[in-house]
């Protein structure tokens, strides 16, 4: 493969698991996009509860 491969076009050697990580908020059940770093390492929340994630004290 040469430098000029597309992006597109290169791909990870090998994929082990896909990564499933809900929303952070009580009660949500839906799926989290936004990850923001929190005490804890990568805190994930939905779109609805994306601020509650902004507002995570590090």
């Amino acid at each position: 493969m040469s430098d000029d491969t597309p992006p597109w076009e290169s791909k990870p050697a090998k994929q082990e698991a896909l990564y499933i990580h809900w929303c952070m908020h009580e009660g949500c059940k839906k799926w989290g996009s936004w990850g923001f770093n929190g005490r804890y390492g990568v805190e994930w929340f939905c779109f609805e509860h994306k601020d509650d994630g902004a507002k995570t004290p590090k």
